[in-house]
């Protein structure tokens, strides 16, 4: 099982994190830098599945491109409604009312319930598993296994802003299985698809990681990739297809750091080994729970 997710996270959200502005255009990354995405994925006849946050589906250009999305066989999910910056503190009914209003909307917008959710700092709460299950989830894929998220709260402390008080994952998480497995011992629960690391370095595959520690992991993931594994999950972000000019060579915001054609480049080549290790077109993580039940 090879799954390719995206992320979208909007401008306003790495804003409000690192207190910073970088581009006062909510619509932006609907109407250019997704569409860049479509269109990679479309090379290699894949299929990806989309990240959303509620907030957003109510702008039209949020809406046009998730149902661009789903006319090309993409998958929409849901991603919480406002990307809470710790979301692990909000209680019960606020946790509830973050993926409701979210899964409601994109109903609303895609004519088809989402089945799949990702809490917003990789933080999987048992709390809300039997809420997903109500809903119709098949799947979960907030847990980020290993080291990450000590790397991931220590730069946050650094950084200091709003971010500072994010939370990253649960401690267990570092020990956490790297392959799917189904979160509550029932014959029909909802399964935890953890996001793909590294052997033996346990560290993040995903492209944040890649432009962080640049050329040399850059090499270690596609090694990796090509070693044929059974099971990826694959993340990147929205903000990945942004073209912006590099405003600083240390932005706080790590995929800013590098020039558009550099990640076009690196996402291209992750994307064609991605393929490669599934050995056809990669399809959406819906399709392939539905025919990995039959």
């Amino acid at each position: 099982m090879i799954c390719l997710h995206v992320d979208v996270d909007n401008l306003w959200m790495y804003e409000q994190e690192y207190q910073i502005n970088i581009l006062n255009d909510r619509n932006y990354i609907y109407r250019e830098a997704l569409p860049r995405c479509l269109d990679l994925l479309k090379r290699t006849n894949s299929k990806a599945t989309f990240m959303m946050i509620g907030r957003d589906l109510e702008l039209p250009a949020c809406q046009k491109f998730c149902r661009k999305a789903i006319r090309a066989g993409h998958e929409i999910a849901n991603h919480s409604y406002s990307h809470p910056i710790s979301f692990s503190t909000l209680s019960l009914a606020q946790k509830r009312a973050e993926i409701v209003k979210t899964h409601q909307l994109i109903k609303t917008v895609c004519r088809q319930a989402p089945v799949g959710f990702r809490s917003p700092g990789y933080y999987l709460d048992p709390e809300i598993i039997p809420m997903l299950k109500k809903f119709g989830y098949r799947y979960d894929s907030s847990v980020l296994p290993g080291y990450a998220q000590v790397l991931m709260t220590t730069y946050a402390k650094i950084k200091g802003g709003q971010i500072q008080h994010k939370s990253f994952g649960r401690t267990r998480d570092i020990f956490s299985s790297t392959k799917p497995y189904p979160i509550l011992n029932t014959a029909k629960s909802v399964t935890e698809l953890p996001i793909s690391i590294l052997p033996y370095l346990k560290l993040p595959i995903h492209t944040t990681f890649i432009y962080y520690f640049g050329e040399s992991y850059r090499q270690l993931v596609l090694r990796y990739l090509r070693s044929k594994p059974e099971y990826v999950m694959y993340l990147m972000h929205a903000i990945d297809f942004v073209d912006l000019p590099i405003v600083t060579e240390n932005h706080p915001v790590i995929p800013l750091r590098l020039t558009f054609n550099q990640r076009m480049t690196w996402i291209g080549e992750i994307v064609k080994a991605l393929v490669a290790a599934n050995g056809s077109p990669l399809e959406t993580t819906q399709t392939q729970l539905r025919t990995s039940h039959h």
